[in-house]
């Protein structure tokens, strides 16, 4: 148990650092455009200084591009803080859909390193588990890395939250089926490892070229 204990706080914190590096970055790149914008306004200060004439359209343009990129930080600062807050209870009523769309939007950038964004198929009506969320998170993340590794020629990744009987699931479908054959397309030892922790069945359907998460 204590080496668990150990493995699980390791993968944790290796989670927590891959989101927060990339939120970092986001965030990084709109102060950059602030003062870039800055750089800008200083440059208008001083024609006005110097008696040129100043368009009002031209302050107009940078004052939206300002607001544009404060409104973004702020978002991007939000999810950051409803991440962090995903570990705060041990276990919780979770909406399975809604940790689905917050992921691939938490994720944005580096899903877009890897290609087209995944297409989420989610009933209007919330499938729910007790569940962790934070790990839960982690499982859906590193489940649609191989899922995007494993993408099928001139086809998109689908993530389907549904149910199947009365247990929950997560489909993650368009993955080539040449790919899960091989031992690359078997559940790395992280997947194993959290989905141990969570109680989840995950399993690799080569056939329908699927990796699948099955809740208790």
């Amino acid at each position: 148990m204590k080496d668990d204990s150990r493995a699980m706080a390791i993968e944790g914190a290796r989670f927590f650092g891959e989101i927060s590096a990339s939120i970092s970055h986001e965030i990084k790149n709109v102060l950059a455009i602030i003062n870039e914008n800055a750089g800008l306004l200083q440059d208008m200060v001083m024609m006005i200084e110097k008696g040129m004439p100043l368009s009002p359209e031209r302050l107009s343009v940078l004052a939206r591009s300002l607001t544009r990129q404060v409104n973004r930080g702020d978002r991007i600062v939000k999810d950051m803080n409803r991440f962090a807050h995903s570990a705060d209870h041990s276990s919780e009523s979770v909406d399975i859909g809604e940790v689905i769309q917050f992921i691939c939007l938490l994720a944005a950038r580096l899903i877009a390193m890897k290609g087209e964004p995944p297409r989420i198929e989610v009933p209007a009506t919330p499938i729910t588990a007790d569940t962790n969320r934070f790990f839960l998170e982690d499982l859906v993340w590193t489940c649609l890395c191989r899922a995007m590794d494993a993408r099928a020629p001139d086809q998109n990744i689908c993530i389907v939250a549904e149910k199947a009987g009365n247990a929950p699931q997560i489909r993650f479908c368009g993955l080539a089926e040449d790919f899960l054959a091989r031992e690359a397309g078997l559940p790395s030892p992280r997947e194993t490892m959290v989905a141990g922790l969570l109680g989840v069945d995950l399993k690799t359907d080569s056939d329908k070229g699927e990796i699948v998460l099955i809740f208790p």
